[in-house]
């Protein structure tokens, strides 16, 4: 079994996803958006803003019913999606991180079905990363704390003890999405299912 490497290597990761097809790759792309789900809506609903959190929804939707059936107009949708981000004029938080890189993972999704290029999903992987890389600066979280949920047979292990931790996570789920986009037939619910998990799990350990 292809276990993730202790580092990201976007070269690599590149590599892999430019032997899929538009719709792989965009089903990936959408897989990192969605696991930064959780991230996102709790970010607006803190601030009183849901609203953005259910437009991220909507477009997010579109991108995986684009990569699986085709039948989904997202040519509009990129610099919408840019836009549900938070902003440098507001307030900071903590979240607002999070949420500045669940945005740009959504528009990256978009972007892959329009351009089929295997940089655009590369560069919604590095949102995933870089929100795991974040995490760890958060002063908040508790020395071993320690999440572990069951994902399609797949122990996922978040041991939120240091930057490391999360970031290992974040290698080990974009690993499997990856080997699962690498299947044909592509299994959208096993994809999603992973990625929600993981972006509800997230959630709860980046505090």
């Amino acid at each position: 079994m292809k276990v993730a490497t202790p580092e990201y290597d976007e070269m690599v990761l590149k590599g892999r996803l430019s032997g899929l097809d538009r719709r792989a790759k965009t089903a990936f792309a959408a897989a990192c958006a969605e696991s930064l789900v959780a991230l996102h809506e709790r970010y607006w609903t803190t601030t009183g803003d849901s609203g953005k959190a259910a437009r991220a929804r909507e477009i997010l939707d579109s991108a995986w019913d684009v990569a699986f059936a085709g039948n989904s107009d997202v040519s509009s949708l990129e610099s919408e999606a840019v836009s549900l981000g938070p902003t440098d004029d507001e307030e900071w938080s903590f979240d607002k991180g999070y949420a500045q890189n669940a945005a740009a993972a959504l528009a990256y999704a978009v972007r892959t079905w329009l351009s089929g290029d295997a940089q655009e999903a590369a560069w919604a992987a590095r949102q995933v990363y870089e929100a795991a890389e974040y995490s760890g600066s958060q002063p908040d979280v508790q020395p071993g704390e320690l999440l572990v949920r069951k994902v399609s047979d797949v122990a996922v292990q978040i041991a939120v003890t240091d930057t490391s931790s999360g970031v290992q996570s974040a290698l080990d789920f974009l690993d499997q999405a990856l080997r699962i986009c690498e299947d044909i037939p592509l299994p959208r619910d096993q994809l999603q299912v992973l990625a929600q998990s993981s972006g509800q799990t997230w959630a709860a350990a980046f505090s």
